[in-house]
């Protein structure tokens, strides 16, 4: 059986910061509470990045492909 460490997986949050469902606020908090965390705030997006979907994009893919470089 494979063991996983879940305090050494990489968490990535990105929040709008003019999010009318979820306060950009509990981002932060995560932030705080989450080992390997990495938090990015997109300015001026709501909860749906509606109008920020390239900086969405441009956040979460690296992200992920960093991520896909480290698996055995």
């Amino acid at each position: 059986m494979a063991y996983y460490n879940f305090n050494e997986a990489r968490v990535l949050t990105v929040h709008g910061s003019a999010d009318e469902v979820i306060p950009v606020e509990d981002a932060f908090e995560f932030a705080k509470l989450i080992p390997n965390h990495k938090l990015h705030v997109i300015e001026g997006s709501n909860h749906g990045y509606t109008a920020h979907q390239a900086e969405l994009a441009s956040v979460v893919l690296p992200f992920i492909e960093d991520g896909l470089q480290h698996v055995n």
